[in-house]
């Protein structure tokens, strides 16, 4: 769970490791919808996303965890997303496709 908000500054979670490492061990997340963190989270699917500092929501998501619990609700696929989004050969071939999308675009 990372529950997170906009400080005074405007700051917030950039990307959210600690989101990543849970869903590499096949753990579903529960997340705020603010900052880098919908870029890792995609909402029902690898995870939950609840508005910045509602804190209602937060407690409802994470007592439906304790009574139906959340592979069974379909929403544990977060292992899938981090192979393919986030580990280092989907973030390598991204990178191989942009410089590749760069030389071969004509001038």
């Amino acid at each position: 769970m990372l529950p997170s908000v906009l400080d005074a500054r405007g700051d917030t979670e950039g990307l959210g490791v600690v989101l990543l490492e849970a869903m590499n061990h096949g753990t579903p997340v529960i997340a705020s919808r603010v900052g880098g963190i919908p870029d890792i989270v995609e909402d029902g699917v690898s995870g939950l996303l609840v508005p910045p500092g509602d804190v209602d929501t937060l407690a409802q998501h994470c007592a439906g965890c304790a009574t139906t619990p959340p592979w069974r609700t379909g929403w544990g696929g977060g292992r899938r997303r981090l192979r393919e989004q986030f580990s280092w050969p989907a973030i390598v071939q991204r990178w191989l496709d942009l410089y590749a999308g760069l030389v071969t675009r004509p001038r």
